[in-house]
């Protein structure tokens, strides 16, 4: 009875320092553009054949607001959908971002991620102007030059954050949005609500100190059960 006392303790605490976790990290993420709010799950799921604590982190892929920048490279989605970057280090799915022509054509992002076309090609402009419609087309000087692709998981547990604003999935998970609605001169703002991340925050905090409590009382009735014990042993 006391082992299960100590593991409900370990899992509450356990439970409490993700959900702090994910807190973090939102807050932390409030002004970056097209981040995604981490959210803890507060059911808590046990390993039965491990015997340990599972606490399971979600993303919460709400739209977020956009706002108007006039820059012709910030680039936004209103509805569903991703772009599809690329780097060194492999393909990522973003919701947008501030991208800009570097000086071999391509439109790249601080980061160095390259905007990919539809064909799975980087985007290489030229030094025209260039334009984004709705749809995804991109004109330089009026004329059509590519076609951005813009695709969607069959289901939300198919793609998964690897941190910030980057998104990761395989290519079978993906499928392409045919109506999208790009935004240029727009980026989207962080769904991040901060009163729910304070009211999260201190819900967590009194999760920890009933799980600390319960460890306390487990010490207690340990301590209490040796003493007894060694007087019963004389």
């Amino acid at each position: 009875m006391t082992t299960g006392l100590l593991e409900l303790g370990e899992i509450l605490l356990g439970a409490s320092e993700r959900r702090l976790e994910a807190v973090s990290r939102n807050v932390a993420n409030m002004t970056t553009p097209g981040y995604k709010a981490s959210i803890a799950f507060q059911d808590v799921l046990i390993d039965s054949a491990a015997a340990q604590p599972t606490i399971l982190l979600s993303t919460d892929f709400a739209q977020g607001g956009l706002r108007a920048t006039g820059l012709p490279f910030d680039l936004a989605l209103s509805g569903p959908g991703f772009f599809s970057v690329s780097s060194e280090r492999g393909g990522y799915y973003v919701r947008g971002g501030q991208f800009e022509r570097s000086s071999d054509g391509r439109v790249v992002d601080a980061q160095g991620l390259a905007l990919l076309a539809d064909n799975g090609e980087d985007l290489v402009v030229g030094e025209g102007r260039i334009e984004f419609l709705s749809n995804g087309t991109v004109l330089e000087d009026g004329l059509p030059i590519a076609r951005l692709g813009v695709f969607q998981p069959g289901g939300e547990t198919q793609i998964e954050a690897v941190g910030g604003t980057l998104f990761r999935a395989s290519d079978a998970a993906m499928r392409r949005v045919e109506t999208p609605a790009v935004r240029q001169g727009m980026l989207e703002n962080a769904n991040v609500d901060l009163s729910h991340e304070m009211v999260d925050m201190m819900s967590a905090l009194r999760q920890a100190e009933i799980g600390a409590r319960i460890v306390q009382a487990y010490d207690g009735l340990v301590g209490q059960s040796i003493t007894t014990f060694g007087r019963t042993s004389r």
